[in-house]
């Protein structure tokens, strides 16, 4: 009986405290190991993903840019404005009216470092950044009785000689020189919508940490004639516009009187993206020059991702004055 129990307890003994402990670290070690190898996947997930989001936003927002500033100018076809009635007289002003939308003798317009004139952006403009203001027909003729459904949007029609500005309720009754019978059909009068556009930087709706994220926003018409901000790039940070005059790449309160914005030839742009979340470990020290910011931005160094836009666009439109 003796020798049978000493067989069985043989067959059950256990493991030692020290085998124990030696399992419990081992264990350990590979599960930091684990955790370590997630946490860096994390971190270079989010750093790649706030990346793609920064160079998406940055590209959209260029691009929407220079497709407006090719456009700037154009009137259907017609380039003598003087030929074009109901127009406003321009000025550096947006406020709730659809005169905004009229001022049609400055195809591209701004503000440096300022939004002085620019009311309609008081809720969201960010100190030390331009305003960049551009103003064109639609490229596309709107379809026989379109303007009619919008009865307060602004429209332009016009032909190669001659121009109205009309809101969509009068456009049926407004004609438009020549308009005789047998016009050949490449000279009769088109409508078209009116657009005009003021971009700047501003806090955006998107926040991080309590913090609002800046972005990109844009003044349009809307569908009766007065100007509408909305927000369509997140994560810009920062936006300087140039423009070309007397052979010089120049500010908008360097020469700029009222009668020179007509002569402005090329305008040159750049647009800084930012992460919207900071990077833990990040320890961003490089800075741009932008424009005529008195020092590179940003002033100090921080844990944000960033990344400088640039481009130079000839304005296609000649204007007769």
């Amino acid at each position: 009986m003796s020798k049978k129990l000493t067989s069985v307890r043989r067959y059950q003994l256990g493991v030692s405290l020290v085998e124990l402990m030696v399992t419990v670290v081992v264990a350990l070690l590979l599960l930091g190991g684990l955790i370590q190898v997630y946490l860096s996947n994390k971190q270079s997930y989010n750093a790649q993903e706030q990346l793609a989001r920064m160079q998406e936003s940055g590209r959209f927002a260029m691009e929407l840019i220079t497709r407006d500033l090719r456009r700037a100018g154009y009137w259907g076809g017609n380039v003598d404005t003087t030929s074009i009635n109901n127009k406003v007289p321009p000025a550096d002003a947006c406020g709730t009216s659809s005169d905004w939308g009229q001022m049609i003798e400055w195809r591209v317009s701004g503000v440096n470092n300022a939004n002085v004139g620019y009311p309609c952006t008081d809720a969201n403009y960010l100190a030390n950044t331009d305003i960049l203001t551009i103003r064109y027909a639609g490229p596309e003729p709107v379809a026989a009785g379109v303007p009619a459904t919008t009865p307060n949007a602004l429209y332009l029609r016009s032909s190669l000689f001659a121009g109205s500005l009309v809101i969509g309720s009068d456009a049926s009754g407004t004609q438009v020189p020549p308009f005789v019978a047998g016009t050949p059909t490449h000279l009769l009068a088109e409508d078209r919508r009116l657009v005009s556009h003021a971009y700047f930087v501003g806090d955006g709706q998107g926040t991080c940490n309590g913090a609002a994220v800046p972005a990109l926003h844009r003044v349009r018409l809307d569908a009766n004639g007065a100007p509408l901000v909305e927000e369509i790039a997140p994560g810009v940070e920062q936006f300087q516009v140039q423009y070309l005059l007397d052979g010089t790449y120049q500010d908008a309160d360097v020469d700029f009187t009222d009668a020179r914005w007509p002569d402005v030839s090329a305008v040159r742009v750049w647009l800084l993206t930012r992460g919207e979340c900071p990077e833990p470990g990040l320890e961003n020290t490089a800075t741009y020059a932008m424009g005529d910011l008195s020092q590179p931005w940003p002033a100090a160094t921080d844990d944000f991702r960033r990344q400088l836009y640039v481009a130079t666009i000839m304005l296609r439109n000649t204007l007769v004055r």
